[in-house]
């Protein structure tokens, strides 16, 4: 068991713990909630993780001036102060380094982190991402102002020392927020995305593009809603709060067609994007709120044959779960990432379903959260 050198960021709550004893843990939990709802399923099993180090593909790392130096790493628990970092056990050794570097060049650029109490400096974060399969990596610098004096001198530097990186982006973001991404930015370096594989399927990853944070992991959870939906390629599914795609693309091959609705437009466009690009032709894509268009789809009584939910962390709504059950699909497959908010809308779900089957994931290795894969079928 390693040892984490970073005191106080909050992170890794478990790591005191065997890896072991924290999957067993999480199991435990989940258990506990479904046995408190009274549902009778016994969960199945938990996926454990292979790399339970260096298994996350996106830092987000914080810049700010400490007694007159600079220092990078993640933000304290609960304050607005950064936790001076060398190394974090859960990022890969070219992503510490990467961003171990970018202080360094600050120091000789004189480039300041921003203050935001007196509006001075200018480097905020750098979002590194690193694309596991294809050894690509994307470099955001994110800054207060368009202004970045020195960024020739910048981008030279940081390829001259890591040459695996392959884009480089400048993100303006010049409010008082705690986002880390401005809604403005110029691609640097590159083609201002890098491209990440899981299984077959290739995807193109932006610098805001949502792209799961442990992609062995999500080969597992995609597999497992794969083995769960037990498609015979004739079924219309409908992949509620898609993203940009990423589960309904992994049924795409044994269904006979993919409805995938998302709120978020960038995602939307992401999704086609990927979709073309993989030449998957019988997914269609709705930008539109999940609950509205489910409602919608149960107005016009439209037939629906297995329905995949992956909402956020808060859960459904009632109105998008009393719409299911209007629909009636012969299987509801809900994934999800925040188990008490699971147990509360399976509540209303098994006034028509019973639940089949349920198998964990541990996606975030030494940290309290586990995706939970539910499959629910008709009474």
């Amino acid at each position: 068991m390693e040892k984490c050198n970073v005191k106080g960021c909050g992170g890794c709550d478990l790591l005191h713990l065997p890896y072991e004893e924290t999957v067993k843990n999480k199991y435990n939990y989940v258990s506990k909630l479904f046995n408190e709802k009274k549902f009778n399923t016994k969960i199945e099993k938990i996926i454990p993780a292979k790399n339970h180090y260096q298994y996350r593909n996106k830092m987000i790392i914080a810049f700010q001036t400490q007694n007159g130096k600079i220092v990078h790493g993640f933000f304290q628990e609960n304050s607005h102060r950064v936790m001076p970092m060398d190394k974090c056990l859960m990022h890969t050794d070219i992503q510490n380094n990467i961003a171990s570097y970018i202080k360094e060049i600050m120091i000789k650029l004189r480039l300041r982190p921003y203050d935001e109490d007196r509006k001075t400096g200018l480097i905020r974060y750098a979002l590194i991402k690193h694309g596991f399969k294809s050894g690509e990596i994307m470099v955001v610098i994110i800054t207060a102002t368009e202004v970045f004096p020195g960024r020739s001198d910048f981008v030279k530097m940081l390829r001259a020392k890591f040459p695996e990186i392959t884009t480089i982006i400048q993100n303006i973001n010049p409010r008082r927020t705690s986002i880390v991404l401005g809604e403005k930015e110029r691609v640097l370096y590159g083609k201002g995305y890098i491209t990440e594989f899981l299984e077959e399927f290739k995807f193109k990853i932006s610098s805001k593009s949502f792209f799961q944070v442990n992609p062995e992991q999500t080969v597992n959870l995609y597999n497992t809603v794969l083995e769960f939906a037990d498609l015979k390629g004739k079924e219309v599914v409908l992949d509620a709060y898609s993203g940009v795609g990423t589960i309904g693309m992994f049924l795409s091959n044994k269904a006979k067609h993919i409805i995938s609705v998302e709120s978020n437009k960038q995602a939307v466009n992401a999704a086609i994007t990927n979709a073309r690009d993989n030449n998957i032709k019988n997914i269609s894509f709705v930008c539109d709120d999940a609950t509205n268009y489910i409602i919608n789809l149960a107005d016009a009584k439209e037939k629906l044959d297995v329905l995949v939910l992956d909402p956020p962390r808060s859960g459904s709504t009632p109105e998008f779960l009393n719409a299911a059950l209007t629909l009636k699909p012969e299987k509801i497959i809900y994934v999800s990432c925040e188990p008490t908010t699971l147990v509360r809308d399976l509540g209303l779900l098994t006034k028509q379903y019973n639940i089949s089957r349920v198998i964990l994931v541990d996606m975030f290795c030494w940290v309290e959260h586990v995706e939970t894969v539910v499959l629910l079928t008709g009474i």
